[in-house]
């Protein structure tokens, strides 16, 4: 139903490089972009929207990049989108100004209500998937893809 915009993807992308890269050194921002196809462009609020969030630390200078603050077993998915998503508006519950009356602020209530269940089994799924599984997926998948090229 829901697509996740192409920030969130990209954060997710460079998380799960992050997590396949050794987290006692840091990783630049252009190497991240580069691995996995994020335009240079973005790669920078991408990171500094997850270093606001506290989910990657970052280090100045020649030797820095970012690196993950916690172990991937403990990030979920739902950290991931949430961090990006934090600046965007829920949907709104009141009525609009068109004269329509009543029957208009019922609908919007009751779709409103549809709409926060909604977002509550989405976040409930995404709670439960960890980026370690995601990095174990995308891992799953290059060694799929250069078995493809063999053949």
């Amino acid at each position: 139903m829901n697509r996740l915009p192409i920030k969130v993807t990209y954060a997710i992308m460079a998380t799960i490089e992050l997590a396949r890269h050794d987290r006692s050194t840091p990783l630049h921002a252009k190497t991240i972009a580069t691995r996995q196809g994020i335009p240079a462009r973005f790669i920078e609020q991408i990171l500094q929207g997850l270093k606001q969030a506290g989910i990657v630390r970052s280090l100045r200078g020649a030797q820095g990049g970012y690196s993950l603050v916690q172990d991937p077993n403990e990030i979920t998915l739902a950290e991931l989108v949430n961090s990006m998503n934090a600046a965007e508006t829920p949907i709104s519950t009141t009525n609009g100004s068109t004269g329509k009356g009543e029957a208009r602020g019922a609908a919007n209530m009751i779709l409103s209500n549809i709409w926060a269940q909604v977002q509550e089994a989405e976040q409930a799924v995404l709670r439960v998937i960890s980026l370690q599984s995601l990095v174990e997926q995308h891992q799953k998948l290059e060694s799929q893809r250069s078995l493809m090229y063999h053949i």
